[in-house]
This record gives structure tokens, C-alpha cells and sequence, in this order.
């Protein structure tokens, strides 16, 4: 599991919002992010690719010094995600608010990793687990 967060200037990572990735055993990658309208759920599939990864233009360094960039952190060691390692998906549930999918539930056995869209943030909860945003 990934999270991909953002990291001001100076390397100081901002909480642990942002997407998160799910890496299941047969190799498949799936995202679950914002969408863009700030509401929304949105699945990618495959891994993040980060817009700013080596070699960065001038241009982008600049951008990147002064303004920060999302980085992508493996929580798969972290309290509350290690206990999902290796461990199957069992059912998935979706949150719907108003037509729109806003959030899922994806059980774990008797563990439940819930995403949930607010204001433009992913929010990412352990049901019977350490909570984490």
C-alpha cells in the first residue's frame, strides 16, 4: 500500500491525505483518489506516476523548491495498514450521497479500510483499526 501525499519545501510531509494505492498478489494496481470535482470517488488503475520524477526541467525544479510536490510513501509497515497485508478483499460496499459515489468500503476479514471523499480530501479510515486521514 501507498500513500501519496504532499511534501512542502524543505521536506515536511503534509498529514497523511492524498491518495492511496492498493498493489493486490496477481500484481494489479488500484488508486483511490478525489475525483475532480471534489466530491467524488475516482479509481485509477496502475501505479501513480509522479509528474515530477527525474530528470525535472529547470523549470521544475524551481517549481518543485518553491512550491512542493506529492510523493508517494509506502504505508504497507505502518500501524493500522500491515495488519491488511496479505490479507484477501473480501467485500467491497460503496458510499453514495446524492448519485454520486463519495466513498467504499472494502472488507479485510473483520477489518474494513473505508475511503471517503470531503471537500476535496481522501479520507481513509481502519474500522477496528488506528484511523488514518
Amino acid at each position: 500500500m501507498r500513500r501519496i501525499s504532499y511534501v512542502q519545501p524543505g521536506g515536511v510531509r503534509e498529514g497523511d491525505g492524498g491518495p492511496i494505492e492498493l498493489k493486490l498478489e496477481n500484481g494489479a494496481i488500484f488508486r483511490l483518489e478525489s475525483g475532480a470535482d471534489g466530491e467524488s470517488l475516482r479509481l485509477g488503475v496502475g501505479g501513480w506516476c509522479d509528474p515530477f520524477a527525474e530528470p525535472m526541467s529547470v523549470e521544475n525544479r524551481e517549481f518543485v523548491a518553491r512550491s512542493g510536490k506529492w510523493v508517494a510513501f509506502d504505508v504497507s509497515c505502518e500501524s493500522g495498514y500491515k495488519e491488511l497485508i496479505g490479507r484477501r478483499v473480501g467485500d467491497l460496499g460503496l458510499l453514495v450521497e446524492f448519485g454520486k459515489i463519495v466513498g467504499a468500503d472494502l472488507s479485510f476479514g473483520s477489518t474494513t479500510l473505508r475511503v471517503s471523499v470531503r471537500a476535496d480530501e481522501l479520507f481513509v479510515e481502519l474500522q477496528g483499526g488506528d484511523s488514518c486521514q
